[in-house]
């Protein structure tokens, strides 16, 4: 059974997934969240569960944290660990899992598709010499036995992720790591704590292999404590407020740097030239002028990693935070924040997902990861935030989403934004 928690950040989910696995204490968990820090807390919050973070540092697993992770499982111990440890777990680790009937829960989306740097004509050779098979869109391992060094770590990852291809619409290939759908299947019960998850890749994963999932909500006792319900459940009061928590900048003069539609997407940036320029000036003048009596610390940016060293200044370059940030609350001081991305699923990704006959949603995939950045923020504790988004597009996608949430606090319906 897959349960999914679709529901607004700050709403609950983690404490609600904590109230029941203390309630649940006789059953085991593997609790995956996108950081360390989110682990810690599960292990402080369910102490009689006694979770174990996997180690990379441990001699007796030869400091492979693969090794430490399975012979965890193989006790039938509790787990709370990372996005990527989870992503490698082999069909052997998988059925110690089914045999201990683990419950799974998913803190956020999990990446299903990750781009990586192989040579199709190393693909080929592979082939060719009988250690991997193409079969039905995807590269798989052969029972082949492998003692060369070449190919090692290509084939050791074979072993928990499919190699499929995907090519662009200049038929240029590329290779990418897909998870496994037993990732989900070999669980007892799944939980999924997300928000708009129809605009996520794990949905997409789930449709693909027509795996079942129902939703459910929180609900929030007389006493604060906080437990799954029915959907939609639980909203937080501060969610009928938002339009006067988030004030976006509307300044003609420093927004039309975004006017065009794709303005600060990946390429926009990598193309370069004056408007990468301006934008920087922007920026800077943001924080010099618009923000000047918000406090350093309280202050955040974000963008694309490639972009840091080019949109960097002084006053504010430390502030910087990856554009597709979750599930941190290290910046919930944050209130002056300035967004500087136009999101875009990747095209090689969005056809993968067409081969299957799923079509994409680009705006609410893009809704979702800026939504999640801008949560990061003072926003999540009800406070006020004032956020220069110079994107077009970015900058309606958040307006829409607030003003279609109802006045009685209810949350923007999907197929709405």
């Amino acid at each position: 059974m897959v349960r999914v928690c679709d529901a607004i950040m700050g709403n609950g989910k983690t404490e609600s997934s904590i109230t029941y696995m203390n309630e649940h204490a006789d059953r085991k968990y593997i609790y995956i969240t996108p950081y360390l820090e989110e682990a810690a807390r599960i292990k402080e919050s369910c102490p009689q569960l006694h979770f174990i973070e996997p180690s990379d540092n441990i001699k007796e697993y030869d400091f492979k944290k693969s090794n430490h992770t399975i012979a965890l499982i193989e006790e039938g111990r509790n787990i709370a660990t990372t996005h990527q440890s989870f992503k490698r777990y082999t069909p052997s680790t998988l059925e110690k899992i089914r045999e201990h009937g683990y419950t799974l829960i998913i803190d956020e989306n999990v990446d299903v598709l990750e781009k990586i740097d192989v040579n199709s004509d190393d693909v080929q050779i592979a082939v060719e010499a009988g250690y991997i098979v193409y079969d039905n869109g995807a590269y798989r391992l052969t029972d082949k036995d492998y003692s060369g060094s070449m190919y090692r770590n290509l084939f050791n990852t074979m072993r928990a992720r499919e190699l499929v291809r995907i090519e662009d619409t200049t038929d240029t290939a590329f290779f990418y790591w897909m998870i496994s759908p037993a990732l989900i299947t070999a669980f007892r019960e799944v939980f999924i704590l997300t928000y708009l998850f129809e605009g996520q890749s794990l949905h997409h994963l789930l449709e693909i292999y027509d795996i079942p999932y129902e939703r459910i909500g929180i609900h929030r006792d007389e006493d604060g404590t906080f437990r799954f319900g029915e959907y939609p459940g639980y909203t937080p009061e501060y969610v009928k407020h938002l339009k006067e928590k988030i004030h976006i900048l509307d300044n003609t003069k420093m927004n039309e740097i975004g006017d065009d539609y794709y303005a600060m997407s990946k390429n926009w940036f990598t193309a370069g030239g004056e408007n990468v320029v301006q934008l920087k000036r922007n920026l800077a003048n943001c924080f010099k002028h618009v923000f000047v009596d918000t406090p350093a610390e309280d202050r955040l940016w974000g963008s694309f990693n490639d972009a840091f060293h080019v949109m960097k200044g002084k006053g504010y370059t430390k502030n910087f935070l990856t554009f597709n940030t979750k599930s941190t609350n290290k910046y919930r001081n944050c209130r002056a924040l300035a967004y500087i991305t136009n999101i875009f699923m990747n095209t090689a990704e969005r056809r993968f997902y067409a081969s299957h006959g799923i079509e994409a949603d680009q705006d609410l995939y893009a809704l979702s990861i800026m939504l999640q950045w801008l949560w990061r923020s003072a926003i999540r504790d009800g406070g006020e935030i004032w956020v220069y988004m110079p994107s077009r597009r970015m900058r309606t996608l958040l307006q829409n989403w607030i003003d279609s949430l109802t006045t009685e606090g209810g949350e923007a319906d999907a197929g709405s934004v």
